[in-house]
Parts: C-alpha cells; structure tokens; sequence
C-alpha cells in the first residue's frame, strides 16, 4: 500500500533567529528535486531551533518517519542528511531499517544519496558518523569559547535577567535604565516575604511587561529571583554528560566558579545582592518540601481537574489553590472577577459520576472504547502513532475527494470530454490511495491491540473478539458486583454505628467553650478574622458555626 510518488519534506534549523531564510532554501531545493522525479510533495515537517545532535524532542522528525513507517508516503526527502541528525548511523541506521521494513525510501538532495540504490547504505552510514564528529568538535570548541568568556566575567550569550542589559564594551552587565526600578521592587516585594503570585499579579495588574513582553506568573518571577545573574553572579546551567560524551542539560541553573579557586565568578552589577539572593532562595526553600531529590511547594498536592476545569466567567483554566480550584487569570491579575471551587468536593463528585458510570457500560459502549484504548496506547505508543498518521491522511484525502466531486457536479467546473477524462483521472487516483490507506489501517488493526490480564487464574492476552470479548465483559461483570456488595456493606456499617450513637465524620472544630467565646468577642465588635485567629481556626469554620447558632 506504499505510495512511491509521494513524499513528506523534513527541514531542520539549529538557531532559528529573525531573517534566516535557511528553512525556505532547503524547502526550495528539496520541492526541485521531487518534480524533477515525477514526485508529489504532500507535507512539509519543520524542527526550527532544535538540535539534531542534542538529546531534545524534535517532533517534526518523529511525525516524519512516522508517515513512512505507517505507509503514509513512501519517500522522505531531506536538503543534507545532517538536516535529518547528528547522532552519527546509531539513530540514523534505526530510520533506515524501519524504512526498508516497509520499503519506504530515503533522499538526501545536496548529498546526491538515495536509499532506493543499493550503494547509498554505507556512504549514508560514513556521512552520518562524519556529522556527529563535526557536531563533537563543534560543541568542544564553543565549550572552551565559553570557558574562557566566563573566567574573564563576561557575558556569554542569551537574553540578560530582567532589569539588566549587556554593556557592548565591557560585555558585563549593567543596570537598564527603564526596567531596573521594577527590577528591584519585585525584589523588595520577595524579601519582604509576600507570595510569588502576590508579586505576579500586582505587575500585571499595573500593566509591567516581563522580558519577552507577556505577562509575569509566579514562575517567571521565581525564575528571575533565583538566577544567579540577578545578583551579578556569572550563572551555570548544570547538565549530566552521557557515555557518549553528549551533555543533557537540566533546568537548574547554579552561580559559575572559577575552577582554580572555586570561587563564584562576577559578571557585572546585579540588581540585588549576593547576600539577599541567598535571603530569597531560604524564603523560597521555606515554603516547600523535599521529595524524591526534587522540591514541591507545600501546598502541592494531587487535583484531579487542574487544567480540565474552567472559570464559568472567562474560560480560563483553574488549578489548585490551597483547598480550593481558582481561575488562573484572576490569580494573575488579568481582569477576571474570578470563580472557586472546592478541590475535595468537586473531585470527589466527579470520581463517583465516573465510578458509577463505569460498572453499568456495555462491552461495546463508546466510553469503554476510549479507556481500553488509552491504556494500550501507553504499553504500545509506536502503534497508535502510525494508526493517528494513517487515519489523519485518509481525512486529508477525502476532504480533497469532496472538494473534487464538488467542484464536478456543483460548481460545474469540469465541462467537456477532455475535462470529464482528467475529473476520472483524478477521483481514481484518490480513491485508490484511499483504499491503500484503508488497507494499511486495516494490517495495523490485524496485529492486534488485546486484553492483557497480568495477574489471577485468568492471566494472559485476549484479543477483542470471540473468547477476549467474552472474559472482557466478564471481568466488567464481575468489576460491577464487587462494587455493589462494597456499596452494601459499607452501608450497612454505617446504619449500625448510627444505631450505637456513632455517627463518624470528623470531629468539630468549634466545641461549646469556643463558640461562646466567639459570641463574645463578636458582640463586642472584634472582627471575624481577629477573632479566627485568635481561636486557631479558619474564617469559614467561625462564620458557618456562627450562621448555624443563628
């Protein structure tokens, strides 16, 4: 069902800056060669700024070897093979021989090389070793250029912390006149202990831009504070160097020192000082916990609808704040009154719709489907890629079959023998890919995607039909009456503890002593968060013992 007329391009930029055209050339000679073959390009899958010896994500790439694999098209045509990576024949090879699988071919124009000759195999394999030294040699010599700037206290690239800018003589940094005032405010707001997203939303609600011209969140802020260049310290990314001599850089970002006497290095005036960043960072560490090696905000904690739920007045995400899901943008100050909602209750409520639901679904209910098909999509990802590619591309396809048929019989745009001829040619062509399309999905679906029971008397794989159907709706069966006699039981403990006088729960926050000394302190015009406090319990707690006194 390969399609060897037709290819998908992959281009790739490293540093992707304003006014390359590098991307619009490769694209340009690469759509060249494809009519000079007789070849039609369908889909053009771009990584910009993205490295292909580094170990980073590059989701052009994997969409483009996934639309070979899966049969999608059946020729990849890259400018240079370093343009398809720089990881030397170790990734590369692994491309080809999923290509040769499925007799997929790979281009490279400018190196003249093409997998459909015999001979292109190992000058691939000798091109592709030669990029990854290259990139090897490239990046020790950028290393030692950047060493050296930094034993020197300079500047070595990339944009300066807010509040700061580069001086072009000295290539130190020195305060920027328009944003260093606001610099040293957000400063003054976090030493003097107020929250992150305090600090955040006042920025944003007096209309302060951050570096890059958004808008702050309390990440951005923390980010700032913690950079040792903010105090005018020369900063260091840290990273963990692979055996093959490759670096994966973390997010951690650490004061440089100078490697004869360890001591930090300076890289011009700061907005702070080295003494309040460390202040900061204490501050910061306070309010979070340690966990597997990593830190978490106290207040951290598992919420089922963090990024599902909405604000009910601007559509804004909510997420979790304290016990309760807040809009993000009334957090930050960006106009919204804001809705809240209870973490606990609304999780809770949730969870039993679903549970509920869950048992009473029929072996081919929809819903079923979906949960079935998302935990197999986790053991076997590499399937379920080729499925979405093949089944995107037979969308694509129709949609261009009903445009054509549209055109004929309703537009009218096809009139006369010649133009009728060239109508068929064209309907049969994507008729035909369609069907190839549909009988590709259809070998993918063949290979099965089936019940696995790991453990119990019933342990093994089923496919979906004939005996996997039968012990699938057994096991829902049997899933519903566990449930139910849980149900059961649990009330009919409850019934017999409210018999004995138990009624469980947890116990009251406000007893007798301090709701009569509620009443009096209130009587006497105390406010309700004086009087809170004073009792150690929260202003909720206090007003609905008062309203239920009342």
């Amino acid at each position: 069902m390969h399609h060897h007329t037709i290819a998908d391009l992959y281009l790739r930029l490293s540093l992707d800056r304003e006014g390359k055209t590098a991307i619009d050339r490769q694209e340009a000679d690469c759509r060249a060669w494809a009519e000079r073959n007789g070849i039609t390009v369908r889909k053009v899958h771009i990584d910009r700024g993205r490295s292909g010896y580094k170990s980073v994500s590059r989701k052009g790439f994997d969409d483009a070897i996934t639309a070979v694999t899966s049969g999608v098209v059946g020729v990849l045509i890259v400018w240079k093979l370093d343009r398809l990576s720089r990881k030397g024949i170790g990734e590369v090879g692994r491309a080809l021989d999923d290509f040769s699988r499925v007799g997929g071919r790979l281009v490279s124009v400018m190196d003249g090389l093409d997998t459909a000759k015999d001979s292109a195999r190992v000058t691939i394999a000798l091109l592709a070793e030669l990029a990854r030294n290259e990139s090897r040699n490239l990046g020790m010599r950028v290393g030692n250029a950047k060493r050296y700037l930094r034993q020197r206290g300079q500047w070595i690239g990339g944009q300066p912390p807010y509040g700061l800018k580069v001086d072009p003589d000295t290539k130190r940094l020195v305060h920027d006149p328009e944003t260093a005032v606001y610099a040293r405010l957000i400063a003054d707001e976090a030493l003097s202990g107020k929250a992150l997203v305090h600090v955040a939303r006042f920025l944003n609600e007096h209309g302060i831009e951050s570096a890059r011209g958004g808008q702050w969140n309390s990440s951005s802020v923390m980010q700032l504070l913690r950079g040792p260049a903010f105090a005018g310290l020369m900063p260091q990314t840290t990273y963990e160097e692979a055996a093959d001599g490759t670096r994966k850089y973390g997010s951690k970002v650490i004061p440089y020192r100078d490697p004869e006497t360890l001591d930090p290095v300076s890289i011009g005036e700061g907005i702070i000082t080295v003494g309040e960043r460390e202040l900061i960072i204490r501050q910061l560490e306070s309010r979070t916990f340690p966990l597997a090696g990593k830190r978490h905000g106290q207040k951290q904690g598992t919420a089922l609808l963090t990024g599902i739920a909405r604000c009910g007045l601007c559509g804004s995400r909510m997420s979790r704040a304290g016990t309760s899901y807040a809009c993000s943008s009334n957090r930050m100050g960006r106009g919204c009154l804001g809705v809240t909602a209870r973490v606990e209750s609304l999780d809770t409520y949730v969870s039993d719709a679903f549970l509920r639901r869950l048992p009473a679904l029929e072996p081919d209910d929809d819903l079923l489907a979906v949960i079935a098909e998302r935990w197999v999509k986790q053991e076997d990802p590499e399937v379920f890629a080729k499925r979405d590619a093949i089944e995107a591309e037979i969308k694509e396809e129709e949609a261009r079959l009903a445009d054509l048929e549209e055109a004929r019989y309703v537009r009218g745009e096809f009139s006369g023998s010649d133009a009728i001829d060239r109508y068929n040619r064209l309907a049969g062509r994507l008729r035909g890919r369609i069907e190839g399309l549909r009988g590709g999905l259809a070998d993918l679906h063949a290979r099965g995607i089936s019940l696995r029971i790991l453990t119990g008397t019933l342990a093994g794989s089923y496919s979906p039909k004939g005996e996997g159907k039968f012990f699938f709706t057994m096991t829902v069966a049997f899933a519903e009456l566990e449930r139910d006699m849980i149900v059961e039981r649990t009330r009919a403990g409850l019934d017999a503890a409210k018999a004995q006088g138990r009624t469980g729960g947890r116990p009251a926050v406000m007893d007798a002593d301090k709701l009569a000394a509620a009443r009096a302190r209130r009587a006497k015009g105390e406010s309700v968060t004086a009087i809170a406090k004073a009792l150690g319990v929260s202003r909720a707690t206090l007003y609905r013992a008062l309203s239920d006194e009342a």
